[in-house]
């Protein structure tokens, strides 16, 4: 049983307790005794860890892509589970980099390999866990990743800023994959209901088909453009860049992942503080709203 599981088993059971205790409460031998009761709950439920590192994920679902607790279409499983292991593979790199991509051709990424381990049933689902590991902390990254997926999928069904505010931290090869996750279990009018270590979500029907809607009709574009400035300098741990054109304003976003940390040490000691060139690619997300976010990515610095 979960963690998530055993709070709220333990939150039911002290509602129930305490009902119960209203009724009998000038019953001085009964009270005494479920009070009792309701004070071990409360200690139990305070003794639960707040947090566990558990790379196991449940992902629970209903209407028509499974029959009762008896078994689940196969199809919706290999186009669900796809994108939603794409989105942990991405948010484990953002976890261990801080940047998706960031050197990504000589840092080593934790191993995202997910196994089914189980077939949970009430809806019916899947159980998704990391088994394989040679590295130290990939458990910790791979149940942190996890989590925060859990919490783009809830944000995604909320509301339009909400959703907004979660995109703007979300590497943008995740809205993709959960336009794609989010597709299959609309199209099958299914809930979902997700639960890793102390984290449980349930997102009714009516909610994922807004949450579809919302990240269906967000539209991404891509455009190249030189622009001539000063080069204020990288920073290569996090990845990022800044510039000033010639009108004075400050540019900064990410450096793409084609240019090598040999060539970013270049640059620096080549153009920093100095007039040049640059090759940048605009990536611009429309919402629904009428909102947009851009971003900037650096692909290269030439001499003017």
């Amino acid at each position: 049983m979960s963690l998530f599981k055993k709070i709220e088993k333990i939150k039911a059971q002290i509602v129930d307790t305490e009902r119960l205790l209203e009724m009998v409460i000038d019953h001085p031998l009964m009270a005494e005794g479920i009070g009792e009761k309701l004070n071990n709950l409360k200690q139990q439920l305070e003794n639960l860890p707040k947090t566990v590192i558990d790379p196991k994920i449940h992902l629970l679902f209903s209407g028509n892509a499974v029959v009762g607790s008896q078994g689940i279409k196969t199809s919706f499983i290999s186009k669900t589970l796809k994108p939603f292991q794409e989105m942990v593979k991405t948010q484990a790199a953002l976890v261990r980099f801080g940047r998706v991509g960031q050197r990504g051709q000589t840092k080593k990424g934790p191993n995202t390999d997910l196994f089914l381990t189980a077939l949970p049933v009430g809806s019916f689902g899947v159980e998704l866990s990391q088994l394989q590991t040679d590295e130290l902390f990939d458990g910790e990254e791979i149940s942190y990743a996890m989590k925060q997926v859990i919490a783009l999928v809830n944000s995604t069904s909320l509301d339009d800023d909400i959703f907004e505010t979660a995109i703007e931290n979300t590497p943008k090869r995740n809205l993709s994959n959960l336009k794609k996750f989010l597709k299959e279990i609309y199209e099958e009018k299914s809930l979902l209901r997700m639960e890793c270590g102390e984290i449980g979500i349930e997102i009714p029907e009516d909610r994922i088909v807004e949450a579809y809607i919302r990240v269906a009709e967000t539209v991404d574009e891509e455009e190249e453009f030189f622009i001539t400035g000063i080069f204020r300098g990288i920073l290569l741990d996090s990845g990022k860049f800044e510039i000033q054109d010639n009108e004075g304003n400050k540019i900064s976003g990410f450096i793409s992942q084609e240019l090598s940390e040999e060539e970013l040490v270049n640059y620096d000691k080549q153009f920093l503080n100095k007039q040049c060139k640059f090759h940048i690619q605009l990536h611009k997300t429309k919402f629904k709203t009428g909102n947009e976010k851009v971003d900037y990515e650096l692909q290269g610095i030439t001499e003017e």
